[in-house]
């Protein structure tokens, strides 16, 4: 029941996605209230596509699934020609991935019955049978319908030649999939590509009761794999959105493995949880154990560095006074302030300022940190990128400088295809028409990616220049009319001869 609800939660988070969207057929709220077909139908009729993908690669087909949508819905969708069993979604899946993981088995049947190809691998590295393995899925029907149609557990594994059982035994409590699966030919003492065992899958997961399971079981726990890691090393990793709690470690320890431990990639427990816990306790207990606090890792980041880009004020304050170099450069030239700047909180950002944090720092490809911050721009966290871009303010960031390929902030913005973000910059001053290394500026770059007129009218109305050429001699007009978004649109573009 446990695994059930996490699946349910992944499938949420995957959905959230594409909240909102315009197409109805692709937005969450539409398919909450459980539509019938005929409302289905009807939304098609009123111009929403039944198989146009989002920026994500999803669909109406893949929304369907996700809200458990009448099995009925789903085939009809499936009858238009360009949904096809074997069409590529999000990260190279088909709909047969999100069927299995999903434990649509319904769905599984159907599209196998149909065509839908067992062998296809992700952009990922996965099959069918391994995602869903990934994911927890239980059925054993669902493992049964894929074997059945060529799936075949014992090659096919994820990229580091994990297969099915080392993917699924953490999020189990009883060794009943196991004996399926070994019933399948599966040997629970498996390893992957670099010698990780089934031990050191499920302490990442930190499902103890499995691992004195597997203990008892005589299964192997400690062993240092091909890259110099240990059950410590996968357990500090936790998984998306978890981090394992102290329990986990002192159990590990009680079997005698050793904290202190460091990967051939110079990568050790401290580096991992300085990045995913909020437990001041378990940064002090690898600490306690003797691990390098100032330990550059293959990319050159310290637990520093990886707490200042993604952890909270709190453990970032409580590693400071520990860490040698406030201003360390990783081997891409990014400080602490560099990567709270792009994906940390405002907070962070002040306190690292406040602590000497050199703000005028270049990386090796020549962008400051207002580049980092406009090219994370999100609408959704819009209150802390203004206070951000406050901060940087205060301190003399250049926002007028040049950054890498010789963009200016308004090549980089326009990527975004955000009003908000391109009037953020007009007080700014910076000249609209300088031309980055591909001979580009940005009204040629948003001519060719922009979604309707606004903000091609408002680049004109800050003057930028329609007449202006790119190095192959094409217009913006030109460029317009080749972007097939507009066309679809049916956007009247002359206003750009």
């Amino acid at each position: 029941m446990k695994q059930l609800i996490k699946i349910a939660l992944i499938l949420a988070c995957t959905f959230n996605v594409f909240a909102q969207d315009t197409n109805s057929l692709r937005d969450k709220k539409f398919w909450v209230n459980k539509p019938s077909l005929e409302k289905v139908k009807q939304t098609i009729k009123e111009g929403n596509s039944p198989s146009e993908l989002t920026a994500f690669g999803f669909d109406a087909v893949t929304s369907s699934i996700f809200a458990k949508a009448d099995f009925n819905i789903t085939k009809y969708l499936l009858s238009f020609e360009e949904n096809g069993v074997n069409k590529l979604t999000h990260d190279g899946r088909t709909y047969l991935f999100w069927a299995a993981y999903s434990g649509n088995l319904e769905l599984v049947n159907y599209l196998l019955k149909n065509g839908a190809k067992t062998d296809i691998i992700d952009d990922k590295g996965s099959s069918p049978l391994i995602f869903a393995a990934a994911a927890g899925q239980t059925n054993t029907k669902i493992y049964d319908a894929l074997i059945a149609h060529g799936a075949n557990v014992l090659t096919e594994t994820s990229k580091d030649g994990a297969n099915a059982l080392l993917l699924l035994v953490p999020k189990l409590s009883d060794f009943e999939l196991v004996n399926y699966f070994e019933s399948k030919g599966i040997d629970l003492k498996s390893k992957d590509n670099y010698g990780n065992g089934v031990f050191n899958y499920t302490a990442k997961s930190g499902n103890i009761d499995m691992l004195k399971k597997l203990v008892a079981k005589g299964i192997e726990y400690n062993t240092i794999n091909k890259n110099g890691g240990n059950a410590f090393i996968f357990a500090s990793q936790g998984g998306r959105g978890h981090s394992n709690g102290i329990e986990v470690y002192n159990y590990l320890e009680s079997l005698g493995i050793e904290a202190n431990v460091t990967t051939k990639n110079g990568t050790n427990p401290l580096h991992n949880v300085a990045a995913n816990t909020k437990d001041i306790k378990i940064l002090d207990y690898f600490i306690k154990k003797g691990v390098d606090v100032n330990k550059q890792d293959e990319n050159g980041n310290t637990p520093f560095i990886k707490a200042a880009q993604s952890n909270s004020l709190e453990v970032v304050k409580y590693l400071e006074p520990l860490n040698k170099d406030i201003n360390l450069l990783n081997k891409k030239g990014q400080s602490a302030l560099t990567l709270a700047v792009e994906r940390n909180k405002p907070e962070v950002v002040s306190y690292l300022l406040a602590n000497k944090a050199d703000a005028k720092i270049v990386d090796k490809d020549g962008n400051n940190l207002a580049y980092y911050l406009v090219n994370t721009y999100s609408k959704r966290q819009k209150a802390g990128f203004d206070e951000k871009a406050k901060l940087l303010k205060a301190n003399q960031v250049d926002f007028t400088a040049t950054q890498a390929g010789n963009n200016t902030l308004y090549q980089i913005a326009i990527e975004k295809l955000d009003l908000d973000l391109l009037k953020f910059l007009e007080p700014i001053k910076i000249d609209i028409n300088t031309t980055n290394k591909d001979g580009l500026s940005v009204l040629h770059i948003a001519a060719m990616k922009a979604k309707d007129a606004s903000i091609l009218k408002y680049l004109i109305e800050q003057g930028a220049d329609k007449k202006a050429l790119t190095e192959f001699e094409e217009s913006v007009f030109d460029l317009a009319q080749e972007n097939e978004i507009l066309k679809a649109n049916a956007i009247d573009i002359n206003f750009l001869k």
